[in-house]
Order: C-alpha cells, then structure tokens, then sequence
C-alpha cells in the first residue's frame, strides 16, 4: 500500500510530467582516456541498443595522443559493461542512453538530463582500473555526486567492498533510494540488475527483485561475508538456500542502503507521479480555476473533480494489482518554499 502522505513538489515544469521514465535507466560512465565533446557540456552521449552498441563503444576517440594501450583496455571495458546490461537478451532491456563525462565539474550535466528526461534510475559505472578488481563506486563518485545528486531518484553504485567506506559513511548524504550492489571484478551486477529488473517491472510494476537469476554469475557463498553485506544493506548475488542444499542462485535482498525494499519505494513513486500528472490534468481541464494548486481540496469531505479523478486512478492500480486498497490514504499537497 502507499505511504499516508504523498507530499508532491510542483515547482519544476510539473506538466512535463508524462515524460517520465520509469522503466528506461540512465547509464553514466566516468572515463579516463576516452574523448568527449570539446565544447559544454563536455560530455560524450550514446544512445546504445542491444545490436548497434558494440559498433558505437568503437568508435569511441582517444583523448589526446598518448596511452594508446590504456584506452584500448578502458573501451574493452566499457563495452564488457554494456555487454552486461545486455546479457539477458529479450528478458532484459534492449535500448538505453549512455552518458560519459571526465571532469567532476561536467557531472553537472547529469542533472540536466534528469530534469530534462525524467529518469527514475540513474546506473552509475565505475571507471576502468589496471586493478581489474570491480572498484567501488561509491569512491569513483564520491566528489562528483553533490553536483548531481537530487531525492527524486534512484541511484544504482557497484562495490566490491562489503562495507560503506565512502560517501554513505557519515550521514552527510541520505541513503534513501540509494540502491548499491556488491560486484566482483567484470561481473557488472548492477547493470545486469537494472536491466532486468525494470524490464519485468515494464510488464507487471509490482516486480519483487528478490530472486532474480544471472547467467554467468558466481554467487557469494562466505556466510561471513554475507553477514557483512546483509548488515550494510549491500545487495549481492547468493545461494538462494543460503546452507547450499538446492543449487539455486539468486539476487539478495533487493533493499536500499537504508533497509527499504526497492519495489515499495519504486511503486511510491510511481503512484505519486502518476497521482501529480492526473491532478494537473484536472487542473488544465478546468482552465486553471484555482491558480494554486496547493489550494485544492483533497481532503475528500466533499467530492470534486479532482478527488474523483484520484479515486478512479487509485482504482486503477488495484485492477492492475500496484496496491491492495487505498482507505487510508491521505493527499496533500505542499507549496514550495521556491
């Protein structure tokens, strides 16, 4: 069911509204050799699709002359990753954009495509190391992010770690919707995740990711580790019977960082944009008769147009089986200090 209050922000373009993606991620990528536009925003976008991206990674340039060797190995790399986001084929998503950026102060442009595009997922992909170890990105982005980071969104980080070390650490940044996921070496889990995932939730929204299997994927299987993972809502690929008796392997524990499961905090969302996108228009229908929208009432003692336009969309997420009733929700809407 959704929360009691959903509080809704009108204050950027709110009528942009039915452009938001829900099941189609951002893809961002921090390179080291590879050219970007020489002109802002410095930034390299790519729209990949599961039989053209190999052809496009590439293409990619060299910055510069040197490190021939080096860039050679980074855009190996890079397509390993996309490849991973690729790998279940029809049971995974088949497009997606890609956008590489290499100065801290150009992860501004993140921000901009999310204001621009609506993306609720945003994948972060660590930057290739000699290491060959999986990196963590929660250091990879961790001067970058401020410029970037924003509540109303998903935001996917690969580990190798089975601690937080960096960014998440001290409190300074909330770990709502922050979802990070422990992946070994070129193994890309939180691209294979993402794809996946959103895919199924395409098709039925109400998608546990609990349990979702990989090919080519070797579970964790230290009970030590997986206590320290568990412990730090770090999602990992395991025995689905974590003794090891039935064989099957599958994704554990589909939680954020702060403990939440990813499915309930993904159909709040949904609702809530959905529910703003309805109520708007409403408004627009009725030519704007009340100029705040804030000002409408929805308290539900008396009926309107709006209360009515909720309840049959509320009834529409019971028919497609989002949420089990609605009787004690509450909406509210809250004017921006802006």
């Amino acid at each position: 069911m959704p929360q009691d209050t959903i509080n809704v922000n009108l204050t950027h373009q709110a009528l942009d509204i039915k452009h938001v993606n829900y099941y189609q991620p951002l893809l961002v990528y921090k390179c080291s050799k590879i050219k970007v536009e020489t002109s802002t925003p410095k930034v390299k976008t790519l729209n990949l699709n599961i039989n053209s991206f190999t052809k496009q990674i590439d293409a990619l340039e060299k910055e510069g002359s040197n490190d021939q060797d080096a860039f050679d190995k980074e855009k190996a790399y890079l397509k390993k990753a996309i490849q991973a986001f690729f790998s279940a084929g029809e049971q995974g998503l088949r497009s997606v954009k890609l956008l590489i950026y290499k100065d801290s102060n150009e992860s501004k442009e993140i921000k901009s495509q999310l204001q621009e595009n609506r993306y609720t997922f945003v994948v972060l992909i660590n930057t290739y190391s000699s290491t060959n170890d999986g990196g963590d990105g929660l250091t990879v982005y961790k001067d970058d992010y401020t410029h970037f980071k924003e509540d109303k969104h998903f935001f996917v980080f690969a580990t190798k770690e089975s601690e937080i070390k960096e960014l998440f650490k001290n409190g300074s940044n909330s770990k709502a919707k922050i979802i990070v996921i422990h992946s070994k070496k070129e193994e890309h889990l939180h691209l294979r995740f993402i794809s996946k995932y959103l895919h199924e939730a395409s098709i039925f929204h109400s998608t546990n990711p609990y349990g979702l299997k990989f090919s080519g994927m070797n579970p964790i299987t230290d009970s030590g580790d997986i206590d320290k993972l568990r412990k730090a809502n770090i999602n990992f690929y395991s025995l689905l019977n974590e003794t090891g008796l039935d064989g099957v392997m599958a994704f554990k524990e589909g939680v954020t960082l702060e403990g939440a499961a990813i499915d309930e905090l993904f159909t709040y969302h949904y609702i809530k944009y959905e529910l703003t996108f309805e109520l708007v228009r409403v408004w627009n229908v009725n030519n704007r008769q009340n100029s705040k929208l804030s000002a409408l009432q929805l308290d539900g003692k008396k009926d309107n147009a709006y209360t009515t336009a909720i309840e049959c969309k509320l009834k529409s997420f019971i028919d497609k089986g989002m949420i089990v009733s609605y009787s004690d929700l509450n909406v509210k809407i809250e004017p921006s200090q802006a």
